[in-house]
Protein backbone atom coordinates (compact mmCIF):
# COMPACT_ATOMS: atom_id res chain seq x y z
CA UNK A 1 0.00 0.00 0.00
CA UNK A 2 1.45 3.57 -0.62
CA UNK A 3 1.54 6.30 0.73
CA UNK A 4 -1.70 8.30 -1.09
CA UNK A 5 -3.74 4.93 -0.42
CA UNK A 6 -2.46 4.53 3.21
CA UNK A 7 -3.82 8.67 3.83
CA UNK A 8 -7.36 7.53 1.61
CA UNK A 9 -7.98 4.29 3.43
CA UNK A 10 -11.16 4.57 4.71
CA UNK A 11 -9.69 3.29 8.31
CA UNK A 12 -8.15 6.36 8.80
CA UNK A 13 -10.31 9.22 9.50
CA UNK A 14 -7.56 11.16 11.42
CA UNK A 15 -5.37 10.98 8.23
CA UNK A 16 -8.59 12.71 6.12
CA UNK A 17 -9.06 14.92 8.52
CA UNK A 18 -5.58 16.42 8.82
CA UNK A 19 -5.00 16.41 5.08
CA UNK A 20 -8.34 18.45 4.49
CA UNK A 21 -6.72 20.98 7.13
CA UNK A 22 -3.08 21.03 5.58
CA UNK A 23 -4.94 21.66 2.11
CA UNK A 24 -7.06 24.63 3.08
CA UNK A 25 -4.15 25.97 5.29
CA UNK A 26 -2.31 25.86 1.66
CA UNK A 27 -5.07 27.24 0.08
CA UNK A 28 -5.05 30.16 2.48
CA UNK A 29 -1.30 31.02 2.60
CA UNK A 30 -1.20 30.66 -1.49
CA UNK A 31 -3.43 34.26 -1.22
CA UNK A 32 -1.65 35.77 1.55
CA UNK A 33 1.47 38.31 0.49
CA UNK A 34 2.09 40.85 -1.70
CA UNK A 35 -0.27 41.92 -4.49
CA UNK A 36 0.92 42.16 -7.64
CA UNK A 37 0.72 45.44 -9.24
CA UNK A 38 2.56 44.30 -12.59
CA UNK A 39 1.53 42.99 -15.89
CA UNK A 40 3.35 40.08 -17.12
CA UNK A 41 4.42 36.05 -15.39
CA UNK A 42 5.31 36.67 -11.51
CA UNK A 43 9.17 37.27 -11.05
CA UNK A 44 11.58 36.65 -8.12
CA UNK A 45 11.92 38.89 -5.18
CA UNK A 46 15.26 40.33 -6.49
CA UNK A 47 13.84 41.42 -9.79
CA UNK A 48 10.84 43.36 -8.24
CA UNK A 49 10.10 45.91 -5.65
CA UNK A 50 7.91 46.33 -2.79
CA UNK A 51 5.92 48.95 -1.80
CA UNK A 52 4.13 48.92 1.96
CA UNK A 53 2.36 51.46 3.80
CA UNK A 54 4.05 52.72 7.17
CA UNK A 55 2.09 51.38 10.36
CA UNK A 56 1.77 54.00 13.04
CA UNK A 57 -0.78 53.97 15.64
CA UNK A 58 -2.46 57.30 15.07
CA UNK A 59 -1.91 58.01 11.62
CA UNK A 60 -3.25 55.71 8.80
CA UNK A 61 -1.79 55.15 5.40
CA UNK A 62 -3.87 53.55 2.39
CA UNK A 63 -2.29 53.51 -0.98
CA UNK A 64 -5.37 53.95 -3.36
CA UNK A 65 -3.59 53.63 -6.48
CA UNK A 66 -0.19 52.74 -8.23
CA UNK A 67 0.80 54.56 -11.69
CA UNK A 68 -3.47 55.26 -11.61
CA UNK A 69 -3.95 51.65 -11.18
CA UNK A 70 -6.74 51.79 -8.47
CA UNK A 71 -6.38 48.87 -5.63
CA UNK A 72 -9.36 47.06 -5.14
CA UNK A 73 -8.71 46.07 -1.52
CA UNK A 74 -7.11 47.30 1.58
CA UNK A 75 -4.08 46.14 0.34
CA UNK A 76 -0.93 46.09 2.62
CA UNK A 77 2.18 44.94 0.42
CA UNK A 78 2.31 45.57 -3.43
CA UNK A 79 4.55 44.39 -5.80
CA UNK A 80 6.25 46.62 -8.69
CA UNK A 81 8.62 46.44 -11.08
CA UNK A 82 12.07 48.44 -11.19
CA UNK A 83 11.35 51.84 -12.34
CA UNK A 84 9.19 55.40 -11.54
CA UNK A 85 6.26 54.76 -9.53
CA UNK A 86 3.36 57.56 -8.52
CA UNK A 87 1.44 56.50 -5.60
CA UNK A 88 -1.71 58.07 -4.86
CA UNK A 89 -2.43 57.85 -1.24
CA UNK A 90 -4.58 58.92 2.11
CA UNK A 91 -3.16 59.83 5.56
CA UNK A 92 -5.54 59.99 8.56
CA UNK A 93 -4.88 61.18 12.26
CA UNK A 94 -7.11 59.91 14.47
CA UNK A 95 -5.33 60.70 17.69
CA UNK A 96 -7.92 60.06 20.56
CA UNK A 97 -7.72 63.58 21.99
CA UNK A 98 -8.74 65.11 19.19
CA UNK A 99 -12.36 65.78 18.38
CA UNK A 100 -12.28 65.64 14.48
CA UNK A 101 -9.96 63.63 12.16
CA UNK A 102 -7.30 65.30 10.34
CA UNK A 103 -6.83 64.43 6.15
CA UNK A 104 -5.06 64.70 3.45
CA UNK A 105 -4.18 63.05 0.12
CA UNK A 106 -1.85 63.64 -2.70
CA UNK A 107 0.66 62.18 -5.65
CA UNK A 108 4.23 60.93 -4.99
CA UNK A 109 6.45 60.01 -7.55
CA UNK A 110 9.33 58.04 -6.69
CA UNK A 111 12.18 55.45 -8.54
CA UNK A 112 12.58 51.81 -7.33
CA UNK A 113 15.26 49.43 -7.47
CA UNK A 114 14.38 45.69 -7.69
CA UNK A 115 15.25 43.75 -4.30
CA UNK A 116 13.94 46.51 -2.25
CA UNK A 117 11.48 47.18 -0.02
CA UNK A 118 9.98 50.52 0.60
CA UNK A 119 7.53 52.52 2.90
CA UNK A 120 6.03 55.33 2.30
CA UNK A 121 4.94 57.26 5.42
CA UNK A 122 3.17 60.09 6.73
CA UNK A 123 2.81 62.83 9.29
CA UNK A 124 0.22 65.02 10.15
CA UNK A 125 0.97 68.17 12.52
CA UNK A 126 -2.79 68.87 13.67
CA UNK A 127 -1.27 72.34 15.79
CA UNK A 128 0.06 73.50 12.61
CA UNK A 129 -2.21 71.78 10.41
CA UNK A 130 0.79 70.74 8.20
CA UNK A 131 1.21 67.49 6.84
CA UNK A 132 4.32 66.11 4.40
CA UNK A 133 5.16 62.16 3.49
CA UNK A 134 8.35 60.64 2.58
CA UNK A 135 9.37 57.21 0.92
CA UNK A 136 11.98 55.06 2.76
CA UNK A 137 13.70 52.06 1.29
CA UNK A 138 14.46 48.95 4.18
CA UNK A 139 18.18 49.08 2.84
CA UNK A 140 18.50 52.45 4.52
CA UNK A 141 15.64 53.41 6.29
CA UNK A 142 17.37 56.73 7.38
CA UNK A 143 17.07 58.12 4.31
CA UNK A 144 14.21 59.73 2.72
CA UNK A 145 14.30 59.31 -0.84
CA UNK A 146 11.55 61.33 -1.60
CA UNK A 147 9.65 63.60 0.82
CA UNK A 148 6.31 65.89 -0.44
CA UNK A 149 4.56 68.41 1.92
CA UNK A 150 0.47 68.36 2.09
CA UNK A 151 -0.84 70.94 0.24
CA UNK A 152 -3.72 71.06 2.02
CA UNK A 153 -4.86 69.33 5.13
CA UNK A 154 -8.40 69.34 6.53
CA UNK A 155 -10.50 68.35 9.26
CA UNK A 156 -13.44 65.51 8.64
CA UNK A 157 -15.86 64.84 11.55
CA UNK A 158 -15.68 61.35 10.82
CA UNK A 159 -13.88 58.75 8.63
CA UNK A 160 -15.27 56.26 6.87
Amino acid sequence: MNTAQFLVHRNHPRAMTFCLILFVFLVAAAGCGPSKKYAGPWLADDEIAVIRPDAKVFTHVNIISVDKNRLTTDESDITVLPGTHTLFFEAVLDYPFLNNYQYFNQYLTFQAEGGQVYTLHATILPMENKGFAWITADSNPEKMLVKKYAVRVITLPEYP
